[in-house]
This record gives structure tokens, C-alpha cells and sequence, in this order.
């Protein structure tokens, strides 16, 4: 009569292969990037984003559209030693022109792919083109893009330009706007945008 009780090969690579499976499981738990975090963003700053990651200006990737409705805690704002005054400026695309304030600073995009927010009492069509900050947060503003001004100074990527309490520093990704004083800002690009 054949002995029973002990594990034969078959058993033993089956526990083997079990005990694997639980450690990678645990693993991947552990690993696992919490859904109810900020996303990141390109500059390293949380916030609200529209249209997914803010693209490059110049060709842009579309996103869906959504407001994610996430707000963070505004960023500690370090203003960069060779900052620029500048009170306008565009990038080097053409495609968006800022102007700067004492307290507040307007951009706009001329042409966008993302699908542009809902403002209260705002036809679509005028939406999307015109973005606001100042220390008390960012926001679109309704109104299709205007004119954009003569002489405008081209500030290339990786310059800054600071008047009053309003920093801004133009990247491929966009130029990001910000209050200095409470980190509220907001980024746009042909392929999305996310205030902060």
C-alpha cells in the first residue's frame, strides 16, 4: 500500500508558484500609486487640470476635456535670479502672448485642442482663450482671444518675467503664471490646461 501524506513534485511547484503570486500581489499593493492623489505635472506642481497634462505649446496633445475638480495646497514660489520685466510677452510659438500687472497677469491662446471649460454665462465659442491669475486663485476668463498686441517681447523657454506679485516663466510645455505671494497660478498649452 502506497504511503500518503507527503507533498510530491507537483504539490511542491504548486506552493512554489502560490508563494509567488502572494508576494507579487503584495508587492504590487505596496507599489500601487494612490488614485486620490494630485497628478503631476511637467513643472512638478499639483493642481487642476483640464485636457489632461498641460503639452507642448507648439503641436500639443489633446486630453478629454474633463476638469478633474482636484485642488491642492498652492506651491512655495522661488523666483529665479535672472528674472526678466517684462509686463508682456509671447512665446517663442506665437500661439499664446501674456500681459502682466501689479496683480495680476492675462494670457491667451490663440489656437487649442482641448475642449474648452464650462464658464457660467459664456458662450463655448469664447471660452478656452483667456486665462486670469492673481493672489486669490486662476481662473478662464470668457471672451474669444483678442488682438494680440504689436511688440510684445518674445521670452524663450526657460526665462521668467516678474512684475509686482505675478511670475512668469515660459516653458515648452507653456507659460506658467503664477501669484507669488500665494502660489495660485495656472499653465496653458495647445493641449491642456491646469490651474493650481
Amino acid at each position: 500500500m502506497a504511503q500518503r501524506g507527503g507533498l510530491g513534485p507537483w504539490g511542491v511547484a504548486l506552493v512554489c508558484v502560490d508563494a509567488l503570486l502572494i508576494v507579487a500581489l503584495v508587492i504590487i499593493l505596496v507599489t500601487w500609486p494612490d488614485s486620490s492623489a494630485a497628478r503631476e505635472d511637467p513643472t512638478g506642481d499639483a493642481g487642476t487640470a483640464t485636457g489632461g497634462t498641460a503639452a507642448t505649446d507648439g503641436a500639443g496633445a489633446g486630453g478629454d476635456g474633463t476638469d478633474s475638480g482636484e485642488t491642492t495646497d498652492a506651491p512655495q514660489v522661488d523666483v529665479p535670479e535672472d528674472v526678466l520685466d517684462l509686463t508682456g510677452f509671447m512665446l517663442p510659438s506665437g500661439n499664446i502672448w501674456c500681459e502682466l500687472g501689479n496683480d495680476a497677469a492675462t494670457c491667451v491662446i490663440e489656437s487649442f485642442s482641448y475642449s474648452p471649460p464650462s464658464i457660467e454665462d459664456c458662450a463655448a465659442d469664447d471660452s478656452g482663450y483667456r486665462w486670469e491669475v492673481s493672489a486669490d486663485g486662476a481662473t478662464p476668463v470668457c471672451g474669444a482671444a483678442p488682438e494680440q498686441p504689436g511688440g510684445l517681447t518674445e521670452l524663450d523657454y526657460g526665462q521668467a518675467t516678474l512684475v509686482g506679485d505675478i511670475l512668469c516663466e515660459s516653458t515648452t510645455d507653456g507659460p506658467v503664471c503664477r501669484s507669488v505671494t500665494t502660489g495660485h497660478g495656472f499653465q496653458i498649452a495647445r493641449g491642456g490646461t491646469r490651474t493650481f
